[in-house]
């Protein structure tokens, strides 16, 4: 992997939320979501804020203990699985170096690569559109195949 590669987050399709260090998101297309670690959530945060790789792997290096083979192991292995998911894709360079994110003025732990799971039990239920898929009795109703709305027997 590049050190100058970009990346940016699959918006509107991917949205995101960091509650308490935790990363939790959400690929509305396929209806799936995720959850990443701190670490994770930290790398996440500097995707979106449009660092290289590199810059990533220096932020982290000032956040956590670690050597930088380590670092830029976890980084890679982490991006490949985001890329894997379609959470992220290439962007486009610029000139302009990315505001990394300042170290957190706390003691450093020690690095670990960013943990990162993925959960399919929710898809169907992702997968409705609540706001418009909606029968006289007010539930969701799932798309058939081909993107119309199936029919309900009841009414």
């Amino acid at each position: 992997m590049a050190t100058r590669e970009v990346f940016r987050v699959n918006s509107p399709r991917v949205i995101s939320e960091n509650i308490d260090g935790e990363l939790i998101m959400v690929h509305m297309d396929r209806g799936a979501y995720f959850t990443a670690d701190e670490v994770g959530a930290v790398v996440w945060e500097l995707i979106a804020s449009g660092c290289t790789v590199a810059e990533m792997c220096r932020s982290l290096a000032a956040r956590y203990e670690g050597g930088a083979q380590e670092i830029e192991a976890g980084v890679a292995s982490f991006i490949e699985r985001l890329q894997a998911e379609d959470l992220i894709s290439p962007a486009e360079s610029t000139d302009e170096q990315a505001m990394p994110m300042p170290p957190v003025a706390i003691q450093r732990g020690r690095f670990r690569p960013p943990g990162f799971q993925s959960y399919q039990d929710m898809q169907d239920m992702l997968a409705l559109d609540p706001i418009h898929d909606v029968e006289a009795a007010g539930w969701p109703v799932p798309k058939s195949d081909d993107g119309s709305r199936a029919e309900s027997g009841s009414a």
